[in-house]
């Protein structure tokens, strides 16, 4: 079986645009952990319209880990779907991780142009999109991913925590729907700052107005891993607690792409 399109929507379902030279011989589909041997997920509920294929998975109960999707044919024998589809698609991301779920499912292509399926459990998080930095604070704004749906207008904050260490700033989040904006003051983690770390980082989280949950921020739909290495911000200068310090605070993004802020000493009390 051979697909020049190969996705998974917004609910589940695995959707394959045959090649116009593929012949439609009625084969079966199924799931084969890829990392080791094991028994086949045979995948039940599919429906077929001309070259379009569409498999529904929200029912199968697959384990963390990369599946390989392969057609069973009436022989039993299986054999690979190939794909021309990278899996790289952004706008199909974003409507995924909006939705709320447990178990992430993305679509991949292999190497040698297999297809192939990536399952990992999820948990909700405060999805970043846009930072602006500017003199005494920095905004962020976002959605929220795999968390239950929202409606309608109502204030949360942002909850910034200084990692290893006492302090807690707080600042009043907008939310609208599944969207959120906050803007985080700088100088409450400048004045902070505690010099026997030479890094002060603070870590960030949405707390929502009801039951005071909370998400951390992260990014993580546009499947782009080790931002840290990555991802500069700009950093402001700020007066610290001690007179004689300057502090800089950035954004920042760490080994696990979650969004935090950094505050640094730069020494002299010059910029």
């Amino acid at each position: 079986m051979h697909a020049e399109i190969s996705r998974i929507t917004a609910r589940d379902v695995l959707e394959l645009r045959l090649t116009a030279d593929e012949e439609d011989t009625g084969a079966g589909l199924a799931l084969v952990r890829s990392e080791s041997e094991g028994d086949a997920v045979p995948v039940t509920d599919v429906e077929r319209e001309g070259r379009l294929v569409r498999a529904r998975l929200a029912d199968l109960a697959l384990e963390d880990g990369t599946w390989d999707v392969v057609s069973v044919g009436r022989s039993g024998s299986s054999n690979p779907v190939l794909t021309r589809d990278s899996g790289l698609s952004l706008s199909h991301r974003v409507d995924y991780v909006r939705r709320p779920r447990t178990r992430d499912l993305r679509a991949i292509r292999d190497p040698r142009g297999r297809l192939r399926l990536v399952s990992a459990s999820v948990t909700p998080h405060a999805e970043v999109e846009w930072v602006e930095v500017a003199p005494g604070t920095v905004t962020v704004s976002g959605f929220l991913a795999y968390a239950p749906e929202r409606d309608g207008v109502a204030t949360g904050e942002v909850v910034a925590r200084q990692r290893g260490l006492d302090g807690v700033v707080t600042a009043p989040a907008r939310l609208d729907g599944d969207r959120f904006e906050c803007a985080i003051p700088l100088p409450p983690l400048a004045t902070a700052f505690q010099p026997r770390r030479k890094h002060n980082e603070w870590d960030l989280w949405l707390r929502l107005p009801d039951a005071g949950t909370e998400l951390r921020l992260a990014s993580h739909a546009d499947d782009v891993v080790g931002k840290k290495g990555k991802v500069v911000y700009a950093g402001v200068d700020l007066a610290g607690g001690d007179a004689d310090t300057t502090v800089r605070v950035r954004p920042y993004y760490t080994v696990r792409d979650e969004f935090s802020l950094l505050a640094t000493a730069r020494s002299g009390g010059s910029a």
